[in-house]
């Protein structure tokens, strides 16, 4: 061996470090031990097979299905929030214009977590402007971000508020140099902002200040009221809706048709027939492009049962040869009076008959029937609905995407899985539009998961056809679709699933998402290895999970015995840096109390020593109960009284449950009698009132120190001196104090012969048996001690 050698070999011999030597050109290739689906799917090592083949490429779980630019504005966040430096305001700038671009060119909403991380990236480019005064985002650019924060769902739009406030004060220097037509784009678009968004009395006052300016259009102003209209409709707010309509006649601003319209839908919504009455009078009986309003008239009409003025309506129609989209209304509106599939059968033929009178080649057809498919529905009436369906085939009406949408809709109602899969059968050789059965098709799939009885390939041909367009995936497909995988081990499908697309869910539906997987593990019935890896799957795809529910997760583990995975998941909080995360105090006392219920004296002693050096931590009564009881527990008495010193030294003091675990500590440690009668003097002295827990506890340290005649003594004469019974909880500490020190037959009889209506009720728990249990199960429970 050359000399240079040797003295590498000595040295790290001496100093206790291994010897690596990495010029071997033969090293045996070794696994890589990794935490499963941290990160990824385990690997495994190559090898080669007996003919020489290798194995086939292993599977790679996908990437996080981010849209454009999201992953940098992520990026902003977490930086911000470690106070670290985020990246260069050039990248964050083309993050946000790729993201808002994205958005709009696909027509599609921004979830609020997005827009979140989106404000925040828009903020860090305010804050670190340009050094040539410069803006980072274009005009275009802040436009698309308004537009596409137009659309969110009804009452979630805090946080598209919050950062459209920010876009359109950044806009205000653009318009002023705009034409006329751009400025009032932008105006109605902050209007439409506010007033879906719930601050619609703003956007009346703006409204206000604002309507007698020169470059306001009149046909934008009558658009944006009638989004003031809508915005106070939407938030229940009937006396500024009623207030604004006296503005609207104070200022004889004119009520065109859009505006009609609406009011006359307002009305009938809100049952006020005059009102309703009144704004359709004023609409007219056009039958050009008022199928909704007739619609709605004659539906509350029909409600109401006001069949005089319906049938005036109706009459007035009839008038001239009415287009179809009147017999329709017709049709609908018998079928709202009463009138049977039969008789809608005959009107139809009338109708035949006197458009070829007329040379009009206008038939009843799919949209004729799924009108009356769509009142059944309505009404709850899935027979009837499959008679017109019947009706529509009779007359060779061939059903389209509708029909079949709407078919799958009510078979599902009254769960006919079956007959909604017919229907989708049909579904798949016609025209969609605007992906109209995306959510119908969510809806078969939840069905079909939910119902048990289809095997695996059946609902995965339906789910890989929403795949293959890409189209969107409810939570609660997902939620299904991940739990039919997990049943099966198929982990790395459910990391796909996730990581697919729950990136494009908001907070809520992501939550949604995750307490199915909570839900799961909490469930006994799945064994502690399934539960496992779903922890670790949604972990590390929902990294928001907060505090509480990871600390029941831990919970769980626990009662399952499982206490070295239990530690695992406290150290996923204890090592995360977001406050709402990250182990608190309780965190700390729900871990001891579940290691002293597995009697984990190593895992115990590393959560310790970490608490120990976690700054965030000062040490209060409470903890330190947790932590003597701890000890205690795991059979380290000695240690446990160390901590009733410090109770007792510390400003806050001992709690009735820190002298019930002392007394505990004292039964359990050799010539514990010693620490247990100065406590009990002491009591006594500062004339302490003595409640039936810290009475049962004394009794157990005296009997598990085998100071049974003292211990006999008490008891008799607790009624006298103490006012306390002796009951369940007394003598059971008193009987299982001494379980190791052979003496249940005195404790047995001594129960027997003074207190025998409750020897039965113990033997009943089998305390004679369950070593400690009895003592233990009621110290644990104590409020003072569990989180």
């Amino acid at each position: 061996m050359p000399p240079n050698l040797t003295r590498v070999v000595f040295r790290r011999l001496l100093a206790n470090k291994p010897i690596v030597y990495r010029g071997c050109l033969q090293r045996l290739t070794r696994p890589r031990i990794l935490v499963q689906y941290d990160v990824q799917v385990p690997q495994r090592y190559q090898k080669r097979s007996l003919f020489g083949f290798s194995m086939k490429p292993e599977r790679r779980v996908k990437k996080p299905d981010h849209p454009p630019g999201m992953e940098t504005m992520i990026e902003v966040s977490k930086m911000s929030a470690m106070q670290a430096r985020p990246p260069h305001p050039e990248v964050v700038a083309i993050a946000f214009r790729s993201f808002f671009k994205s958005k709009v060119e696909l027509r599609e909403p921004a979830e609020d977590i997005q827009v979140q991380h989106a404000h925040k990236s828009l903020v860090y480019l305010l804050e670190n402007p340009r050094e040539d005064g410069g803006r980072y985002l274009s005009s275009s650019t802040l436009v698309s971000a308004m537009t596409c924060l137009l659309w969110f769902p009804k009452g979630k739009g805090r946080s598209h508020l919050d950062l459209a406030r920010l876009v359109h004060e950044q806009l205000q220097p653009f318009t002023l140099h705009k034409s006329t037509e751009l400025r009032n784009k932008d105006f109605s678009r902050w209007i439409c902002m506010l007033c879906r968004a719930g601050e619609t009395r703003e956007a009346r006052k703006l409204l206000e200040d604002t309507s007698a300016e020169t470059w306001r259009c009149p046909k934008a102003i009558q658009t944006d009221w009638i989004e003031v209209l809508r915005g106070f409709w939407s938030e229940e707010n009937d006396e500024e809706f009623l207030s604004t309509l006296s503005i609207l006649r104070e200022r004889s601003l004119s009520f065109c048709p859009e505006m009609q319209a609406l009011l006359v839908e307002y009305f009938t919504a809100k049952n006020d027939l005059e009102q309703a009455k009144n704004w359709y009078s004023q609409l007219g009986h056009s039958s050009d492009g008022d199928f909704h309003v007739h619609s709605w008239m004659l539906e509350f009409c029909a409600k109401n049962g006001d069949i005089n003025y319906g049938q005036k309506i109706i009459a007035s129609l009839l008038v001239a040869n009415p287009a179809k989209d009147i017999w329709d209304i017709i049709f609908k509106w018998s079928a709202m009076t009463g009138k049977g599939v039969d008789e809608i059968e005959r009107m139809m033929q009338v109708m035949v008959r006197r458009n070829e009178q007329d040379g009009i080649e206008d038939r009843p057809d799919a949209t004729t029937i799924n009108r009356l498919v769509e009142y059944a529905m309505s009404k709850n009436d899935p027979y009837t609905a499959e008679r017109y369906i019947s009706l529509g085939q009779k007359w060779g009406i061939q059903p389209n995407a509708k029909t079949y949408i709407m078919q799958m809709k009510y078979r599902l109602s009254v769960n006919d899985i079956d007959g909604a899969r017919a229907a989708y059968i049909g579904l798949q050789g016609e025209q969609v539009q605007e992906e109209e059965d995306v959510y119908i098709i969510n809806k078969l799939i939840q069905a079909m998961c939910k119902a048990g009885r289809y095997d695996f390939d059946a609902i995965m041909g339906v789910a890989d056809d929403l795949g293959e367009r890409k189209a969107r995936f409810e939570p609660d497909t997902v939620s299904a679709l991940c739990i039919l995988h997990l049943r099966r081990d198929e982990f790395p499908d459910v990391i796909d699933l996730l990581r697919t697309h729950s990136y494009h869910y908001s907070s809520e539906q992501r939550a949604t998402i995750r307490d199915v997987f909570v839900n799961f593990c909490l469930d006994r019935q799945n064994s502690t290895a399934l539960v496992w890896d779903a922890y670790q799957i949604f972990r590390n795809v929902f990294d928001e999970t907060p505090r509480d529910i990871r600390t029941r997760i831990m919970n769980e583990f626990f009662s399952r015995e499982r206490s070295d995975m239990a530690c695992h998941v406290f150290f996923h909080m204890r090592q995360n840096n977001d406050p709402q995360i990250c182990a608190t105090s309780d965190t700390y006392v729900a871990a001891f109390m579940g290691f002293a219920r597995a009697s984990d004296a190593d895992s115990l002693e590393l959560v310790h020593n970490q608490m120990k050096l976690d700054m965030d931590i000062e040490p209060n009564t409470r903890l330190l109960n947790s932590l003597m009881l701890a000890y205690t527990m795991t059979g380290d008495p000695r240690r446990g009284m160390e901590f009733w010193a410090e109770i007792v030294a510390s400003k806050e003091g001992p709690s009735y449950s820190s002298i019930v675990i002392a007394f505990r500590a004292c039964e359990k440690m050799p010539f514990g009698d010693r620490h247990a009668k100065p406590i009990w003097e002491r009591l006594q002295k500062m004339d302490v009132e003595i409640d039936r827990d810290v009475f049962a506890a004394y009794v157990g340290a005296l009997a598990g120190n085998s100071l049974h005649d003292e211990a006999e003594k008490l008891v008799l004469s607790a009624e006298e001196d103490f006012s306390i019974t002796p009951d369940l909880l007394i003598l059971g500490t008193l009987f299982n104090a001494t379980i190791n020190l052979n003496k249940q037959t005195r404790i047995e009889n001594f129960i027997k012969k003074h207190y025998p209506a409750i020897w039965p009720e113990l033997e009943a728990l089998g305390v004679h048996i369950t070593h400690d249990g009895f003592g233990y199960r009621q110290y644990h429970l104590n409020r003072d001690v569990e989180p």
